[in-house]
């Protein structure tokens, strides 16, 4: 295998996250009901609620994914430096990386969010505020009756993303300020342990693993960011530690062992986990672990996804997978993908499913509107595949022109900040796919 094409494994699996993202959201907006494992304890569960079936639906452990990629590739090179007793080179790198981390994340997510509402004041959405999709509909955004207020708004969302985690325009924005924060959690370990041996590092790690695990503050600190960001890394300390040779370090079976039981831990689901015996019985055992009134359904996700990396990390056959062309290119436009599919659900794909409705609308005995009523299963499956096909489409021509003209941004603010001549740098913000892994920056999410 070419070593260019094995360093982007991580793509590949970059992009499997954000395609569960957009599919948890398409099964919260049509088919919330599939989040159970079953509709009650007595009624039998529908295939896609079924364990490992489920993540076909599901994108919440796609999230803990993002989080564990962010910890993986930001540290790997400081790792690899100081290793190497490169410590001047790592402390460099930390800095550089640490100070152009908020313009790759923070200018390409106002872009998305200007774009966002530029649609909402054209009244694209008005269709949304009237569908029959409660998560839709919860998505909708009035046109502001002045530009004054409309302006106002603007950047009260663009600023509340970063300060209070919430996007009035676009709320599945909500993690993008925790994955800054996490980068920045990677970068300050990196910074305290460049000096010490590799298992100093390791029990840096357990100690702050422990921390993060009994913190258990809702689902944003300890199970979702904390836990998933320290597994990141330790991680790249394996990298650096059998490098090449990873893939042979365990028996063939074992990895693809690994991923089979991180796919199973990844379904527990998201509502009534005690409608369905299997699921309940993880209920009972993670309560023995978890602290008081945590999140557990955050800590199956974590277990989950981090089983799985793992288990790609040890296994040549899921490396050769997601280096082919497909999984490079959905690693590629992941972030676009991640900052456009819920605009793209508001408007295309709303208008798909419900413009039937709309020109007819159903009204009641006193003729007032009623919700807009979806098409049949087909025309619903027939306009899903639309909308993927145009959010991939977009996706490209986004990666193909803003994230250059973002890159050349950042790369001015911090080449006039170094004291340097700016630079003719203008490559994707996510990398193009044939980065090495001490290059590597994660910007998601994820």
């Amino acid at each position: 295998m070419p070593p260019a094409r094995d360093a982007n494994w991580i793509d590949g699996l970059r992009g499997i996250a954000s395609f569960m993202v957009v599919c948890g959201h398409l099964c919260t907006a049509l088919v919330p009901w599939l989040h159970s494992p079953a509709k009650d304890p007595k009624t039998a569960p529908h295939l896609f609620q079924l364990p490992f079936f489920r993540l076909a639906v599901g994108g919440r452990a796609a999230v803990a994914l993002f989080f564990l990629i962010t910890g993986y590739v930001n540290s790997i090179g400081p790792i690899a430096k100081s290793r190497a007793g490169n410590t001047d080179a790592a402390f460099n790198g930390i800095a550089r990386s640490a100070l152009a981390r908020s313009g790759r994340l923070i200018l390409p997510t106002m872009v998305a969010t200007f774009l966002t509402w530029f649609l909402a004041q054209v009244n694209a959405y008005h269709m949304t505020k009237h569908v029959d999709a409660q998560w839709i509909r919860q998505g909708w955004h009035r046109q502001e009756p002045t530009l004054w207020m409309a302006l106002k708004s603007l950047v009260k969302a663009e600023t509340e993303t970063w300060t209070i985690g919430w996007d009035e325009y676009d709320g599945t924005q909500w993690t993008l300020h925790l994955f800054l924060e996490g980068s920045m959690l990677v970068y300050m370990t990196m910074f305290a342990t460049v000096l010490v041996k590799p298992k100093a590092r390791l029990l840096v790690y357990a100690v702050l693993y422990l921390y993060f695990w009994q913190l258990g503050e809702g689902l944003a600190v300890g199970a979702l960011k904390g836990l998933n960001i320290v597994f990141g890394m330790f991680v790249a300390e394996l990298h650096n530690h059998y490098k090449d040779s990873a893939t042979s370090v365990l028996p063939g079976p074992v990895p693809t062992l690994m991923i089979l039981v991180g796919i199973f831990m990844c379904g527990y689901p998201q509502d009534n986990p005690q409608n369905a015996a299997w699921s309940h019985r993880m209920q009972h055992f993670m309560k023995l672990f978890a602290p008081k009134d945590a999140d557990i359904r955050r800590y199956w996700d974590h277990l989950g996804a981090s089983t799985v990396l793992l288990g790609i990390f040890f296994s040549r056959n899921a490396r050769r997978v997601l280096t082919s062309p497909i999984f490079n290119f959905v690693g590629r436009v992941s972030f676009p993908v991640y900052l456009m599919h819920n605009t793209l659900i508001k408007t295309a794909l709303t208008w798909m499913i419900y413009l039937p409705s709309a020109m007819n609308p159903p009204r009641n005995e006193k003729g007032e509107q009623m919700d807009l009523q979806r098409g049949s299963t087909v025309h619903i499956f027939i306009a899903a595949i639309v909308f993927y096909y145009i959010l991939y489409r977009l996706a490209a021509l986004w990666v193909a022109y803003i994230d250059p003209a973002c890159g050349k941004v950042v790369n001015a603010v911090t080449n006039w900040m170094y004291g340097k001549a700016p630079t003719q740098s203008g490559g994707p913000i996510l990398g193009n796919g044939t980065h090495t892994h001490e290059k590597s920056k994660s910007v998601l999410p994820a």
